[in-house]
């Protein structure tokens, strides 16, 4: 077999280029309204369990709940078919909405920081906006 052989024509290339997967399909219009109720449920329901003064073990509850929402949304962006890979500020708003989490995870748990509505608030809406600027990202294009 010598060299030239084994090259694909010009029409074989163009034909696999054409069969490759598209990159670029855009977020559903059910995507953007599930990421809105979930980022409308990530707020309000920290905002809601600061200020209830919840038990241990239901502030526990509430923060892997959000942990969870949070987490679900990365592992499907992860998995999404047809998408383009992520960009290194996408990465870090999802890490950062994550680690943000612990501003209201200190108040779940343990029931530390002040407990003020101000600071509830602020620090509900930390992670949320992390994580809104993720999926803002991630739909942009």
């Amino acid at each position: 077999m010598t060299y030239d052989e084994s090259r694909p024509c010009a029409a074989d290339q163009l034909a696999t280029v054409a069969s490759a997967p598209d990159l670029s399909r855009p977020a559903s219009g059910r995507e953007r309204a599930a990421g809105l109720a979930t980022l409308v449920v990530l707020y309000v329901g920290l905002v809601i369990a600061m200020e209830s003064d919840l038990p241990r073990p239901a502030g526990i509850a509430v923060f892997v709940g959000a942990l969870a929402l949070l987490l679900a949304w990365s592992s499907h962006h992860d998995g999404a078919a047809r998408r383009r890979p992520q960009t290194r500020v996408e990465n870090a708003a999802r890490f950062g909405a994550v680690c943000l989490l612990a501003l209201p995870g200190v108040d779940l748990v343990f029931d530390e920081g002040p407990d003020t509505l101000t600071a509830h608030l602020v620090a509900a809406a930390v992670p949320a906006v992390a994580a809104a600027v993720f999926l803002v990202l991630r739909w942009k294009r």
